[in-house]
């Protein structure tokens, strides 16, 4: 019994650390969430976003989100909104995809739960991504790895 109790204690924030599956609970139906990205001007459009970042020779940061999914808003709130990332934002193209609504990029780009952050090199070719819940240090560090990978590939576009 004091094992069930303790699972049941736990399984909430277990949830929380690698974020949410990508099944929509029944009952919710699809909708565009309010932009609270803090700042960060995010593109709700994958692809325009896609040929922005080819067309500027800058890295895309992909946030593919759902909007019954608590981490995904969590990371709105906690992460995107802070100022340091909104400023390390300014080094991409930054796109917004319901991965309930576009199913097509979200298994186009491998995502399976819900939030996942791809970091793509001006080509559309994904360097790096970042699944679940993160503290904005670890988004900073993702951020910068990413500007830093696809230094290389974004010149050698051109």
């Amino acid at each position: 019994m004091a094992r069930r109790l303790r699972w049941l204690t736990l399984a909430p924030l277990a949830l929380l650390a690698v974020g949410c599956s990508g099944q929509t609970p029944s009952g919710n139906g699809p909708g565009q969430p309010a932009d609270t990205g803090g700042g960060i001007a995010w593109s709700h459009d994958y692809e325009a976003a896609l040929a922005q970042a080819k067309a500027e020779g800058k890295p895309l940061m992909v946030d593919v989100f759902a909007t019954w999914c608590k981490p995904c808003q969590m990371l709105d709130e906690d992460v995107f909104s802070r100022p340091e990332v909104v400023d390390a934002s300014l080094d991409f193209v930054c796109a917004k995809v319901d991965g309930d609504q576009k199913p097509d990029v979200r298994d186009g780009l491998g995502v399976t739960g819900y939030p996942t952050v791809l970091f793509l090199d001006s080509n559309g070719s994904v360097v790096r991504r970042s699944r679940g819940l993160v503290s904005h240090e670890v988004m900073l560090r993702e951020m910068a790895a990413a500007v830093e990978e696809t230094s290389g590939s974004t010149q050698e576009s051109d």
